[in-house]
């Protein structure tokens, strides 16, 4: 038996139609699971509310600002904490650069120009090495496998250009 629409009906507080009280009656009827759980809805909604305690807001009130005044102050230290540690992490990042600084100008012109002059090499290294692999790679592999390549890669084309133009439609008029 499905309690759930009656369970629903009982604990909401909105009014219910004629046929929902009509049905609920007839399952309260049937049900003891649900009766218990009416008889305990209605003797909670008919208990009277106790007034708190005489000076319950004002020590609710000073323990509100008690706990605000204790969130500022961690907030403060945990914002201090991260700048210090930020300051400090780029300080170490930073310092061999700062020595520099304070080296002549024809030590870092140097410096620089060796690490372009790297930089250039490596990438020369890089596209001949390139070649060689797009030379002997086709090679290697199977003229299937490439076709295959070849459709993956037009079905995922067409599966981006579908999403972009699904997710991407602007409505006309109002």
């Amino acid at each position: 038996m499905n309690h759930q629409p009656f369970e629903d009906w009982m604990l909401a507080d909105q009014a219910m139609t004629a046929e929902q009280k009509r049905q609920l009656q007839t399952h309260l009827r049937m049900c003891t699971r649900c009766t218990a759980l009416a008889e305990v809805n209605l003797a909670l909604h008919s208990a009277r509310l106790v007034a708190p305690a005489s000076g319950f807001v004002d020590r609710l009130q000073v323990r509100l600002a008690a706990q605000r005044k204790t969130q500022r102050q961690r907030n403060f230290w945990g914002f201090f904490i991260l700048v210090i540690s930020v300051m400090a992490v780029l300080l170490w990042l930073g310092w061999p650069l700062l020595a520099a600084v304070y080296n002549s100008p024809a030590e870092i012109l140097s410096a620089w120009l060796s690490y372009l002059l790297a930089l250039w090499f490596s990438l020369q290294a890089l596209g001949e090495a390139g070649t060689v692999l797009l030379r002997v790679v086709p090679a290697l592999v199977p003229p299937y496998f490439w076709a295959l390549i070849a459709f993956a890669f037009a079905g995922w084309s067409l599966m981006w250009v579908f999403s972009i133009w699904k997710f991407a439609r602007i409505t006309q008029g109002v």
